[in-house]
């Protein structure tokens, strides 16, 4: 009679040992289903904002030729104004040298 009481002990032991091993097997497969959505939707929201910032870095390259341009001709405006205000600054002097009896000139 022993020997039934100590093989059932066993065969429940058996089971359930299986069932909590079923069980903590079935909540793996869930967790790693749930892990495996949470990094595929990390790795998009990632290769979305790389795309963002390609973009961004092409728009950046494309206004760093603009500016390059717009700084050269500035520099041509600055150096015909830098002339022209000598011409203006020289006119001005010899008007005074020649009008030197008029006030305010």
């Amino acid at each position: 009679m022993m020997i039934w009481v100590a093989l059932g002990v066993l065969l429940g032991a058996v089971a359930g040992g299986a069932a909590y091993a079923a069980l903590r097997g079935f909540q793996f497969y869930r967790d790693l289903k749930r892990g495996g959505a949470a990094l595929t939707s990390e790795v998009d929201r990632v290769s979305a904002a790389s795309l963002r910032i390609d973009r961004q870095l092409m728009k950046a390259e494309a206004a760093t030729g603009r500016l390059t341009n717009a700084t050269a001709r500035l520099a041509i405006s600055w150096a015909r104004l830098e002339v022209q205000c000598a011409a203006v600054h020289q006119a001005h002097a010899r008007m005074r040298r020649v009008f030197w009896f008029v006030p305010g000139i």
